[in-house]
This record gives C-alpha cells, sequence and structure tokens, in this order.
C-alpha cells in the first residue's frame, strides 16, 4: 500500500492508494478491546500503536506490550505483532499509524560507557554517530518487518524520541558533553572554542538582549544547540525514507515555539524549526493542543507556525489530550481493568501538575467541539488521546465522537480554504539574540496567542523565513511577532513589497534592532517609519482602546514614540509617553506598539482599521475559513455572528438552520459554548 498526503478542496487529506481517509483519529498509551473498539465504532477510520521498552515520563512503561529491541542486531517484534493485531480484532479495516520510540536503551548505555540517556539528555547524544548508527539500524529493521506482514494496515510512522517522546532536550539545560563539544568545534570550525558556562547560558533575567558582537560564541551556541536536536530529528526520518522510499508517511513532534515559555523554547532545542518545515522526509507534524489555553472558558490554540507547514505541503495533527471529566473517577470506574495501581499512582501525580481538566460531561464535550472546529479552521487532523486508558469511557462522550465524526466525513466534500486577511509572522532567528531568563518570548509569542483568538476575525501565522513566500496581496494586516532580527533581504522585502498596495502593518517591540555585530536605533526607527526612543524608566503597561495591555515584569529597553507626525493611539500607564502609534503613508499604514501581548480589543481596532472582516465582537473566539464560521463563547447566552455575504446557514452540533439578517446571524451559545455555521 502507498500512502501519501493530498490536497483536496483546500485540505490535506491521507489518501491510501488513492483513497481519501478523513483525519479523525484515536491514541492511547494503553490500547485495550475497550477503547479501540469504542473509537472503532464510533467511525474512527486511524489508530496508533505504540512501540517501546520505555518508561514515561510518569515512571510507568509506555507501551503494555514490552520491548522489541534487545541487544546490538537483536530485535523481535513479537510484541508489535501483537499489538497490531489487538487493532486488527477490534478495528478491522481500520489504519494504524506506528510509533517508534527511538531513545537509548539501557543494554546500549551499559555497552557503550560515557553516554547518556537521550530521553532526558538528547542534546549530549545527539551528536554520538554510533548512537545514530545503531538507532537507524533498528529504526529500518523494525520498518522491513512491518511493510513485510503489515503492509496494508499502515499508514506511516511517527519517529519518538527525546523527553516525553516530542524530541526535547529536558535535563541538560544546554549543558556541555564531550562529544557535543566535539560537535560544537566542527560546527564552529575552531579546535579550541569552548561552550559556554552555566553562568554565562543563564544571564541574569534583568538583561533581556544579548550583544551581538561580546555575546556572539554564546548566540552562535545556542543555534548550534538548536540545530543538533533538528539534525537529529532529520537524520532519523531520511533514515526511514532511505528503507521506505517515501511509499509511506513519516512524522514527528516537533516546533513547539508558540507554545514553550520562557528557557523552555531555549533548553529544549525548538528554535530550528524551518529545517525541519521544509525536509522532504517529513510529511507529518503534530503536537497537542496548547496546555496553556485548555480552560473551559480559553479559545484553545496551537502549538506551531501551521500555515508554514502548509506551504510545505505537511500535514499537521493536532491531539485533544485533555483529562476529560471521567479522569477523576477511573478508579472506581467499572470498565477499567483491576490491579492498574502503578498507573493509578502516575495519574494522580498527572493531576497535580495538570490543570486542564474539564471537570463535567457538559465542558468535556465542550472542549471536544472548540478543538473539532480548530481543527476544521486550521484544515488539519486530530486524534484524541485516552493516555492510560478510560478518559472516554462514557457513553455521552462516545457518542459526541460519534456525531463529530459523522460530521467530519460528510465536510470532506466541502471547500475549506483560508480566508484569512491577518498574516502573524514568528522569528525563531530573532529568539538566538534574546537572553532565555528574560521571558520575552512567553510575553510576545506564547501568551499573544490567547488574545489573537479573540480578534473576531482568522489569522494565518508563518515563519518569518517564509515571507517572501507568502502572497501579500491575500492580507490586508501583517503582524510581527518578534521581528528582531532580519536579514537584508526581508528587510528589503518588508520595505519595497509590504509597504504598498494600501496594506497595514503592526511592528511590536525592537523590531530591526539587531544587526550582525551591533543594535541600531535609526534602524529600528526606518523600520517602523516614525522615531522610537528609548525611556529612561521602566514600564509594563500600555492604556488603549478602553483597555490595557503589556507585561508581568519591564523587558528592558523600554522603548516609546517620540515622533510628532505619529497619531497616538496608546500611552504607558505611569509616564504617559506614547506607546502605541500609527503612521498614514502614501500607500500603507504602519502601527507600532513598543509592547507586545497587545489585548484583543487593540487588535482588532488596528484589523477592522486595516479593512479586515470582522465576524464577532466582544473577545469572541472564532474558527473561521472558507466553509465554515465557528464561534466559542462561555460568557454570554447569545452571539452575534457578522457575516460576508447573506444566506442560509446550518450549525452543524445541532442542526438547527439560520437565514441572514443584514448579514447577520444571531446563535444562542447560551446552549451549548461551541457553535459553527456552514453554507447551506
Amino acid at each position: 500500500m502507498r500512502t501519501q498526503i493530498i490536497k483536496q478542496n483546500g485540505v490535506n487529506y491521507i489518501a491510501a492508494d488513492g483513497k481519501l481517509i478523513d483525519t479523525l483519529a484515536f491514541k492511547s498509551f494503553r490500547p485495550t478491546a475497550n477503547n479501540v473498539s469504542d473509537f472503532y465504532k464510533a467511525g474512527v477510520k486511524i489508530f496508533h500503536a505504540y512501540v517501546s521498552g520505555l518508561t514515561s515520563a510518569l515512571k510507568v512503561p509506555y507501551s503494555q506490550y514490552g520491548e522489541t529491541w534487545f541487544g546490538d542486531g537483536d530485535y523481535r517484534f513479537e510484541a508489535l505483532d501483537k499489538q497490531i493485531k489487538l487493532f486488527a480484532d477490534n478495528a478491522p479495516d481500520a489504519y494504524v499509524f506506528i510509533n517508534v520510540h527511538l531513545d537509548t536503551r539501557q543494554w546500549w548505555l551499559d555497552q557503550n560507557p560515557g553516554r547518556v540517556n537521550s530521553f532526558t539528555h538528547l542534546s549530549q547524544v545527539a551528536a554520538d554517530e554510533k548512537w545514530r548508527k545503531d538507532t537507524a539500524e533498528y529504526l529500518k529493521a523494525l520498518i522491513r518487518h512491518v511493510e513485510t506482514y503489515h503492509d496494508d494496515r499502515v499508514l506511516g510512522y511517527f519517529l519518538l524520541g527525546g523527553y516525553t517522546t516530542e524530541w526535547f532536550s529536558q535535563e541538560d539545560k544546554e549543558a556541555t558533553h564531550p562529544i557535543k563539544l566535539e560537535a560544537f568545534r566542527k560546527y564552529m570550525n575552531d579546535p579550541a572554542v569552548q561552550i559556554p558556562e552555566k553562568e554565562q547560558l543563564e544571564l541574569p533575567k534583568e538583561k533581556v538582549f544579548l550583544d551581538p558582537a561580546e555575546d556572539n560564541t554564546l548566540i552562535q551556541y545556542r543555534k548550534f544547540h538548536n540545530d543538533l536536536i533538528a539534525d537529529t530529528v532529520l537524520y532519523f526520518c531520511h533514515a526511514a525514507q532511505e528503507e521506505l522510499q517515501h511509499k509511506k508517511l513519516v512524522g514527528v513532534f516537533f516546533g513547539y515555539v508558540m507554545e514553550l515559555m520562557g528557557q523552555g523554547i531555549y533548553n529544549r532545542g525548538h528554535l530550528a524549526n524551518d529545517k525541519v518545515y521544509r525536509s522532504p522526509d517529513i510529511d507529518l507534524i503534530a503536537t497537542p493542543s496548547s496546555y496553556q489555553f485548555r480552560s473551559h472558558e480559553d479559545a484553545s490554540a496551537i502549538m506551531i507556525l501551521s500555515d508554514t507547514l502548509e506551504l510545505n505541503g505537511k500535514m499537521y495533527f493536532d491531539s485533544f489530550d485533555h483529562m476529560t471529566f471521567m479522569v477523576p473517577q477511573l478508579e472506581t470506574n467499572p470498565r477499567r481493568i483491576c490491579g492498574d495501581d502503578e498507573v493509578m499512582k502516575a495519574m494522580g501525580q498527572l493531576s497535580i501538575y495538570r490543570k486542564d481538566l474539564l471537570a463535567t460531561r457538559e465542558q468535556t464535550i465542550d472542549g471536544i467541539r472548540r478543538e473539532f472546529m480548530q481543527r476544521m479552521a486550521r484544515r488539519c487532523g486530530m486524534w484524541w488521546f485516552d493516555m492510560l486508558k478510560g478518559w472516554f469511557y462514557d457513553d455521552g462522550l462516545m457518542a459526541e465522537v460519534k456525531a463529530l465524526a459523522e460530521k467530519s466525513r460528510e465536510l470532506m466534500t466541502g471547500e475549506r480554504h483560508s480566508v484569512s486577511r491577518i498574516a502573524v509572522f514568528v522569528s525563531c532567528e530573532s529568539l538566538y539574540y534574546v537572553n532565555k531568563k528574560s521571558e520575552l518570548n512567553s510575553e510576545l509569542i506564547c501568551k499573544q496567542r490567547g488574545d489573537l483568538a479573540r480578534i473576531g476575525a482568522p489569522y494565518d501565522i508563518y515563519s518569518l523565513n517564509d515571507i517572501d513566500r507568502v502572497d501579500p496581496n491575500e492580507y490586508k494586516l501583517f503582524v510581527f511577532l518578534d521581528a528582531f532580527y532580519l536579514t537584508d533581504s526581508q528587510r528589503d522585502y518588508i520595505n519595497r513589497t509590504l509597504k504598498g498596495g494600501g496594506r497595514s502593518l503592526l511592528l511590536i517591540g525592537a523590531c530591526d534592532y539587531i544587526r550582525n555585530r551591533d543594535v541600531s536605533m535609526e534602524q529600528l526607527s526606518a523600520m517602523a517609519e516614525m522615531e522610537i526612543g528609548i525611556l529612561e524608566t521602566e514600564e509594563t503597561t500600555v492604556k488603549a482602546a478602553d483597555t490595557t495591555y503589556g507585561y508581568a515584569a519591564p523587558k528592558a529597553p523600554t522603548l516609546y514614540v517620540r515622533d510628532a507626525d505619529a497619531e497616538i493611539l496608546g500611552t504607558y500607564e505611569i509616564s504617559g509617553k506614547c506607546a502605541l502609534a500609527c503612521k498614514k503613508l502614501k500607500d500603507c499604514t504602519v502601527y507600532y506598539s513598543a509592547l507586545g501581548n497587545i489585548s484583543h480589543e487593540v487588535l482588532r481596532q488596528i484589523a477592522r482599521n486595516a479593512g479586515v472582516h470582522i465576524y464577532a465582537e466582544n473577545g469572541v473566539a472564532t474558527y473561521i475559513n472558507s466553509g465554515c464560521v465557528g464561534v466559542y463563547n462561555t460568557k454570554a447566552a447569545f452571539t452575534q455572528v457578522s457575516l460576508p455575504a447573506d444566506g442560509t446557514y446550518r450549525e452543524i452540533f445541532s442542526g438547527k438552520t439560520y437565514t441572514t439578517q443584514n448579514k447577520q446571524i444571531t446563535l444562542p451559545t447560551g446552549e451549548s459554548a461551541a457553535q459553527m455555521l456552514i453554507i447551506e
């Protein structure tokens, strides 16, 4: 069987021998006859088999089936065959993804002294050619076995490694190791260079930007650290494709730049996204939905730059692994098999640091529908994740899954192109010039997602390195969250192309402030088209549009607008200096905000001024493309939706039909917080 990604009606689907498969799936570390058959009977056709003999961060085995790699060249795949038989018996005509755990086994560490555990210290072993080679041989042997005996059932392979199998370098925190040092010296072409010491890696949080000259070794090391993780991912994906010859799909969990707060994005090594996104050996990228926006009231958020994936022909899978209302009841649930004391202890640990419990059946269904709307709007795949068995052991939840599977198949025939007129850009390169303890990325990128979701209009999100690959005529507003560092070509493209055609730009913070060997306020002012200065005092809050926004702590330098020709839109709370302004040029409008984490009220006002259609007001979360308009509102009995054209629409969850009045429809969100319209 040959599988591939095929785009139809604006959506990426998986095709098996040309047959399109709806991309709703199910995954569990504890697949059983119970949960597999539940989801199969509900209409789900894609499942995940987890191949691992290792222990998770919760101190329980990842897989109940056990090990398949016992020694050098000693591969025994009976456990894998047994697991696939479970799916064959309980989901007869469904398909499976094989999730292959590639981390170091203890026997390998015993045989290779001086090496470290890749699960916890990935960056310290990632450059080890012996580990790579031995692991690639195991991976290829496993693929040969699967393709020989299970070819017609398997869609592809997810390659897993690093902490929580998401290619995180967790506990080393960028620290050195002899193997890593040797690789860094090759990277720098300098046999004497040293990896920065801990005090250099972890500068005081008050220092926000690194000095491009004085901190050059640190900046280059940080790039190396992230490149090393990405190159390791690509090494194994290429090894898989050498065996598969692109006959099957290959995926990874990677690129959490929107999610990992503060030091996390630096330590874990997820900044070299572009080389992973552009690799011809990778077809699929998966992540959980954001852990930061999971409460019942939240709008949800994604972790990655999904539209850059789209540009590169990749498919994104979003995982619903929220803690359902069943989690507190697992120990007493009659459908659970007794004797799971180890798992129940792990669940107790999970409940301590996970704060995403959807506490009732109604809240859980709201959350499922919210993620389904996110999936529909982002045109991606989605799986339900029953982490340790029993999270969906409820007739009401399974009825909801069945209803959504039916709706998903129905909607496969409809158009679902992006209708976003807002393009948001994130620069991973710029973050190399930021002190990791400053938390600037948390404020500018991670937290900003909450208000971006509540503008009332959709947005597309890209890597800044794709700026010249995006059609500028598709968008009215271009938002630059962290463009501290611009290449000459990026700067030229913004100035010559984007600053024209009646478009609007929103520049945030120290945009174009970093040069290769120094910093430049003149360059920043030129990009903003208004004179920007530095305040002697620190400020954290901006007042604008009858609201406030800003940071939890000061981020030096504190910038302000001192251009008399700029229109003042917002001021600092203490000094009253201008912190938000705009300037109308001959054929474009430039907005500049000194601080990020901008409120949805301000973003909506800027978007409206730019000519973007606003579908919903008052901070209602929206999920929109050419085929559907979704809203999520837990705070009001009714939500008014403004549509671009009059027509008759069906709300997919209730089945109710609505006809616009003056291009507007009022939805009863008091009945259900999640509502999604499709045109009849």
